[in-house]
C-alpha cells in the first residue's frame, strides 16, 4: 500500500504531507493548553475537552485540503519559500474563518469559552511551525537531487522529436527526474540513444521493463499521433501500475485551463492508474444520494415556482423527458424544465450536433435560438433546466459530478475513443461544464479529452474541486445560454 502511495504522490509529497498534519496537531495541543482567566492566561489540559479535540481535527482536515487546492503538493509551488508562506497564511486564514463561523452558530460551552485565545494561538503556531518544517524541507531537497534520496526513476514512451526535446531538458534541471530510457512502436529505433539515453524496447516490452528498472514514472513524449492511438497508448501504460504523465499536445485543454502536473520546470498532465474502488462503488454513491436528499428538500419550493411559471407562459407539459446514453452504453430516460416551445422542431439541433462531433467544431450552443421560451432562457442561463436531473441521481442512473449523458444520435456519430467517457456513470456537473461550456475555443475533442481525463483521475478530492467550481459557474450564469 505505501509502496503504492509514493509512486503515485512520491516520497518528498509524503514527507511534506506527514509533517503538515504532524505539526498541525501540535498547534492545535498548543492552542489548547492555555486558557484565559479574568486576569491572566493559565495552564490547561489539551485533551480534556473531546469537543474541542474533535473540532480542531475537523479544521486540519480542511486545512490539508486547502493545502492541496492551492496547490502547496505541487513541486513548483514546494520548492519556492514565498509562495509557500502565502499559501501557509491563506489556508489557515479560511481555516480560521470557518472556525469563527461554527463557533458562532454552536453554542456549546466548550466551544465558546476561550475560542479567541484558542484561535489565535492556532493561526500564529500554526503559520510559525509549518513555515520553518517547509523552509527546512526546501533546503533539504534540494541538496537531496546531488545525493539521489528522492530521485523518481523515469521511462518516456516516444523517442521522436518531443522525447528528444524531453531528455535534453532533463538534462538542463538540477531536478529529482532520473531518465532512464526511451520505448517506442518503430523498432528500428530499439537500441539506438536519444540525446545519450538509450531506447530500450517497443510497447510489448513496457511491462518488462518498468519491472526491471523499477520505474516510478512513465512521461508520453508524443507529439503526433491520432486520439485514437495516444488512447491504446494510456491504455497500455496503465498495466505497469505507474504515475503517467503526459506531454502529448492532445490533453493541451486540460494542462491550459484545469489541472498539471509539475516537475521543476516539466509542466505534464497527469493520468493515475490506482483508481479506489471504495469511493467509486459506496462513497460516491452514498455522497449522491444524501446530497440529493437535501438538494430536493432544500429546493422543492424553488421547483414548485419554476413548474408554475413554465405552465403559465408556454403550451406544454412541465417536464421535458428523453432517452439519453448513460454508464456502457446503456440508455435511460432523463429529465429537465421544458426550456422549449412544445412540439419544436429537433432537426435543426440534431444538424448541429452532428457538424459539431463529425467535423471537431467547437462546443457551442445554437445562437439566437428562437424555439427557447421566455422562462427557458432564463433556467438555461443558471442550468436551472438541468434540477430534475437530481431525481436521475436518487435512481442511481446518474451521479451529481461525472461526464454528461448524450442523445442516442450523438452516441451513433462519435468515435471509439470518444466512447471511453461512458465507461462511468454520467453526472450533472463535470469538467466541461465548470471549464468549456459554450467556449469558442473548446473543441468537441477538446470537450472528450476533459471526459476522459476525468474517468482516469476520478477521486474524492477530483470530484470536490469540479463541485466547488460548478457553484461560480452555476450563480453567475457563466456559459449559459
Amino acid at each position: 500500500m505505501l509502496k503504492k502511495i509514493i509512486k503515485r504522490y512520491s516520497l518528498r509529497k509524503l514527507f511534506i504531507f506527514i509533517g503538515d498534519f504532524i505539526f498541525l496537531v501540535i498547534a492545535v495541543l498548543i492552542s489548547l493548553s492555555f486558557e484565559h482567566e479574568p486576569k491572566e492566561i493559565v495552564l490547561a489540559n489539551p485533551v480534556s475537552s473531546i469537543q474541542l479535540l474533535s473540532l480542531y481535527f475537523v479544521i486540519i482536515l480542511i486545512t490539508l485540503i486547502t493545502f492541496r487546492y492551492i496547490n502547496l503538493y505541487k513541486e513548483k509551488v514546494y520548492l519556492t519559500y514565498g509562495q509557500q508562506l502565502v499559501g501557509i497564511i491563506k489556508s489557515l486564514s479560511f481555516s480560521a474563518l470557518l472556525l469563527i463561523v461554527f463557533t458562532f452558530f454552536i453554542k456549546v460551552e466548550a466551544l465558546y469559552d476561550n475560542s479567541r485565545l484558542h484561535l489565535i494561538l492556532f493561526i500564529l503556531f500554526g503559520i510559525i511551525l509549518l513555515s520553518v518544517y517547509r523552509l527546512f524541507l526546501l533546503k533539504f531537497f534540494r541538496s537531496s537531487n546531488k545525493t539521489g534520496l528522492f530521485n523518481r526513476r523515469v521511462l518516456a514512451i516516444g523517442a521522436g522529436e518531443a522525447g528528444t526535446k524531453f531528455a535534453a531538458r532533463i538534462k538542463e534541471l538540477d531536478s529529482n527526474i532520473k531518465l532512464l530510457g526511451f520505448i517506442d512502436e518503430d523498432e528500428k529505433k530499439v537500441g539506438t540513444q536519444i540525446d545519450g539515453i538509450d531506447v530500450l524496447g517497443t510497447l510489448d516490452d513496457l511491462n518488462v521493463i518498468t519491472e526491471s528498472l523499477k520505474i516510478d514514472e512513465i512521461f508520453i513524449t508524443i507529439k503526433s499521433i491520432s486520439y485514437d492511438k495516444i488512447m491504446n497508448i494510456i491504455e497500455v501504460a496503465k498495466l505497469a501500475k505507474c504515475q503517467i504523465n503526459l506531454l502529448a499536445p492532445h490533453f493541451g485543454v486540460i494542462e491550459k485551463k484545469f489541472d498539471t502536473k509539475d516537475h521543476k520546470d516539466i509542466t505534464s498532465v497527469p493520468i493515475y492508474t490506482t483508481i479506489s474502488p471504495f469511493y467509486t462503488d459506496y462513497m460516491k454513491r452514498i455522497i449522491d444520494i444524501v446530497f440529493t436528499i437535501l438538494g430536493l428538500l432544500m429546493f422543492s419550493p424553488v421547483f414548485l415556482i419554476f413548474a408554475l411559471l413554465i405552465k403559465l407562459t408556454s403550451k406544454g407539459p412541465v417536464f421535458y423527458k428523453t432517452e439519453v446514453v448513460g454508464k456502457d452504453g446503456k440508455k435511460f430516460v432523463w429529465y429537465k424544465f421544458r426550456t422549449m416551445s412544445y412540439e419544436n422542431n429537433t432537426d435543426i439541433h440534431r444538424e448541429h450536433l452532428k457538424k459539431i462531433i463529425t467535423e471537431n467544431k467547437s462546443v457551442e450552443k445554437i445562437k439566437e435560438d428562437e424555439r427557447i421560451t421566455s422562462v427557458g432562457s432564463f433556467l438555461r442561463k443558471y442550468s436551472l433546466d438541468e434540477m430534475p436531473q437530481l431525481f436521475n441521481v436518487l435512481k442511481g442512473d446518474m451521479t451529481l459530478i461525472g461526464p454528461r449523458p448524450c442523445l442516442p444520435y450523438e452516441y451513433g456519430w462519435m468515435d471509439y475513443w470518444h466512447k471511453r467517457r461512458f465507461k462511468v456513470t454520467p453526472g450533472l456537473s463535470g469538467l466541461w461544464q465548470i471549464i468549456g461550456r459554450n467556449k469558442s475555443d473548446v473543441s468537441f475533442n477538446d470537450s472528450l479529452v476533459m471526459d476522459l481525463y476525468y474517468v482516469d483521475n476520478i477521486s474524492f478530492w477530483l470530484d470536490l474541486k469540479i463541485f466547488l467550481k460548478t457553484i461560480p459557474v452555476v450563480l453567475l450564469g457563466r456559459g449559459g445560454k
